[in-house]
Parts: C-alpha cells; structure tokens; sequence
C-alpha cells in the first residue's frame, strides 16, 4: 500500500490524500517542532488538498512565550490550524495523569470528528513522545477514523529503527516544511544544530520509492473503500 499512488489500469496517478478533502486530521505532537520535522511536508500536502489540518501540541517544556510563538508561525506556513494542550504554562507530557492526558486527547477526537489522525510511533527515545502516542491509540476506542504513525523526532541525529507501512511524496512541499522547521530557532540556532539534515533525509527516504523527498508512515488502520 502506498500512501504515494496507486496505479489504475490507465496508468492515471490517483492521490490517495484527497480523500480527507473537505474533512478534518488530527496530526499530534508532544512537544513544538515534533510534527514539523516528522510530517511537515505531509501536513501541508493535506491543508493543499482541501483538508482542515489541525496541529496539536500536547506540551511545551521550556521558553513558553518564544516556542509558543514559533509553533504557531510554523503552522502558518504549514497552512494548518494550530492547539494547544496545556497552554499558559511549561510542562512535559509526563507531567500529566495518564487519564487526563487520554481526556484530552478523546476531547479533540469528540470535538472535531477527525478522519484521521496523525501521531509519534512507538519507536521513540523520549519518553514524551511515547506517552503520546499511547494516548492517541486508546482514541481508536471513541469511533472509527484512519491513524497512521511518523518517524521519530530528534534535534539530534539519533539511529531508531522505523519502518514505514507508505510513503507520502513532499515533493512540492519539501520547502515549506523546511521553512516551518527553520522557524523554530530556539531549539536550532539558538543551539548551534543545523536543520538541513532534515531535508537530506527526506531526500534518502524519498530515493527509496523513486521521488525527490519523501515522508514515511506507519499505517496503524486505514479504510480503503
């Protein structure tokens, strides 16, 4: 299955994106920055494709004011809409009761009816990252949409073993995904970590299944009708 195309009998390219067109995904990220550098470029492919993206950080650890500022200039770029969990004070995931993390999360999925949701996969080395992921699978509970999973998140090249189900071509968004990681000086510049690694990589997962830059995914459900 691939998230990039599929090829009818004509041969005509159909992307299998359109079909959220119109309707809302739910993409989760612990921290600020986490959905950008794992699914940018997916995320701004959906907001183009007429689906109403909304961006959910589930904390924000440090720098409130400033990191708060660079994720929403992030998801501006993005062309997606953009909530905050705990807003008004720094935090961590852990930080928080594990029911009531999983109520805000069922809160978000009862709210905005989401056709799918996009979340960390379980193949992270934060612990954060885990818990998030954790809360957005007892979701699946509520109703039914369509979850998949990103690579993990780091600042810092880490080797983690993913493997992704699809690939998701970024191709024309590429540059706003990296326009969006670039936002987030704080955890960049400020720390002397260069960002362009990130495009390199979606330029070796995108090699693999013959595009310029590419996103994978774990597909936890998908409904193919």
């Amino acid at each position: 299955m691939s998230a990039i195309a599929a090829a009818p009998p004509a041969g005509r390219r159909v992307d299998i994106l359109s079909k959220y067109a119109g309707a809302t995904v739910l993409a989760v990220g612990a921290h600020p920055d986490d959905l950008e550098l794992g699914i940018g470029g997916t995320l701004a492919r959906l907001s183009r494709a007429g689906a109403r993206v909304v961006m959910v950080v589930v904390s924000v650890p440090s720098s409130l004011r400033r990191r708060s500022r660079e994720a929403r200039q992030a998801a501006d770029i993005l062309g997606c809409e953009l909530r905050f969990l705990t807003p008004n004070r720094c935090s961590r995931v852990e930080d928080l009761k594990t029911h009531r993390l999983v109520g805000m999360i069922d809160g978000l999925v009862a709210e905005l009816k989401p056709a799918a949701m996009f979340t960390h996969c379980l193949a992270n080395l934060h612990l954060d990252h885990k818990l998030a992921y954790e809360a957005c699978m007892a979701s699946q509970r509520l109703r039914y949409f369509d979850i998949f999973c990103y690579s993990p998140t780091s600042c810092h090249a880490v080797n983690i073993a993913f493997y992704p189900h699809a690939y998701i071509d970024i191709s024309d968004t590429i540059d706003a995904k990296m326009r969006a990681i670039r936002v987030h000086s704080s955890q960049f510049d400020s720390r002397g970590l260069k960002t362009e690694r990130y495009r390199e990589a979606d330029g070796h997962t995108g090699r693999i299944v013959g595009v310029d830059y590419a996103e994978g995914i774990e597909i936890i459900r998908m409904k193919v009708s």
